[in-house]
């Protein structure tokens, strides 16, 4: 069941099938319970519950389990997502407690047929894995959230960069997007242009071991264990030349991570810097109606001051003014992404929180191997918080 109380996915007799609120909405974190290829996602992971319960043996019934994700919310950010027709992501979290809301991947399978149409559903590539938490990428512009924070802690933020629109690093010439040069700029205006001059200068001056810290107290490189799945990304410039150091300062470079932690990193930032632990599972609830599982919200790090965080939350305004974000209820803050894949083609990327002043909610979401660049999701995400913040 959904948090809300809404069955998701249901047997209605014992040695019955499957019956699904949605075949395809909910299909990439659900997984399958199947009598002929066995089970695999949370159907898997909650396995000990849902087939049988702590209750005597003449009560056979399964738990019911409960999730933190909003069906509602699901349902309508999977039919937005899937409006892009290519493959891509997006992770709602509670910026409070690091509950996930949605968790939506394109493009998907209908469990509703999964037996039926198994070799089809095998041939597509990666369409067993969720592009929001299994499948890490080049995260570009985004990343500049991590680099703030090495920027902030060492006071910089006022000092300048002349932007020429390129910075020539040990004999490579790198170019803003677009070539795009924006004068004498401060971090704010720096962040807010997502120039990439500012950024490499900055990581250059700052050097591989602040640029290391800052990713560490993300937990980038590490393997983080949540109750549904464990996050992988790759991080590492502690050797790493002048060249890849500048490139890592915009997203680019050797680091890769999933939509789910890049919204981690988003709540800590919106949470003053406590980086709470996602959860999906509520509770699980046996035949006799004992709570046999229960999940809570836990803080995972403390990533930065609270005033370094409000200082980024302040730069994600301004930058989401200047995409034309708006919303009836609450200001948001925002940053957009475009990574170059290296195939011709881009990771477009947005990450946000809103309300900006007393956050409630965390919407990251990405498109993979496409044309568009990051603020072509701006549509989605405003009308994602119009919905949230309307509903309260």
């Amino acid at each position: 069941m959904d948090r809300k109380g809404t069955a998701i996915a249901w047997t209605e007799e014992a040695g019955g099938s499957r019956q699904y609120l949605d075949g395809k909405a909910f299909s990439n974190f659900l997984g399958y319970q199947s009598k002929i290829y066995g089970n695999y996602g949370i159907e898997k992971t909650m396995n000990q519950y849902l087939v049988h319960s702590s209750s005597p043996s003449s009560d056979k019934r399964g738990a019911n389990l409960t999730l933190t994700i909003d069906a509602k919310l699901q349902q309508t950010a999977y039919d937005k997502m899937k409006e892009y027709k290519g493959r891509g992501s997006l992770v709602v979290l509670d910026a409070r407690s690091g509950e996930i809301l949605a968790l939506v991947s394109t493009p998907t399978y209908n469990l509703k047929k999964l037996e039926k149409q198994w070799e089809k559903i095998n041939e597509a590539e990666g369409i067993l894995l969720s592009n929001a938490y299994q499948n890490a990428v080049v995260p570009g512009s985004v990343f500049k959230l991590v680099i703030s924070k090495a920027i902030l802690e060492e006071g910089l933020e006022h000092e300048t960069v002349n932007d020429k629109g390129s910075l020539k690093v040990d004999g490579q010439t790198i170019h803003n997007y677009n070539g795009n040069a924006y004068g004498t700029i401060d971090y704010y205006e720096g962040f807010v242009h997502s120039s990439n001059v500012y950024f490499m200068d900055r990581g250059l001056k700052l050097g591989n071991r602040a640029i290391q810290r800052a990713g560490d107290a993300f937990l980038l490189g590490q393997d983080i264990p949540l109750d549904f799945t464990t996050l992988h990304s790759t991080f590492s410039v502690n050797d790493a030349s002048k060249n890849e150091l500048a490139a890592t300062c915009f997203g680019q470079g050797n680091t890769t991570l999933t939509p789910l932690q890049m919204a981690m990193i988003t709540q800590a930032i919106a949470n003053g810097g406590k980086m709470n632990k996602p959860y999906l599972f509520a509770s699980a609830v046996n035949g006799k109606g004992d709570q046999v599982y229960e999940g809570s919200s836990q803080i995972l790090a403390q990533t930065m001051e609270e005033e370094t965080a409000g200082k980024i939350r302040d730069a994600m305004v301004e930058a989401a003014d200047s995409y034309g974000l708006t919303n009836d209820y609450g200001q948001i803050a925002a940053k957009t992404g475009t990574a170059q894949r290296g195939d011709g083609k881009n990771n477009a990327w947005m990450v946000s929180f809103a309300p900006a002043e007393d956050p409630r909610y965390v919407i990251v979401a990405n498109k993979l191997g496409t044309g568009d660049i990051g603020k072509t999701l701006a549509p989605l995400l405003e009308s994602l918080y119009q919905s949230l913040l309307h509903e309260g």
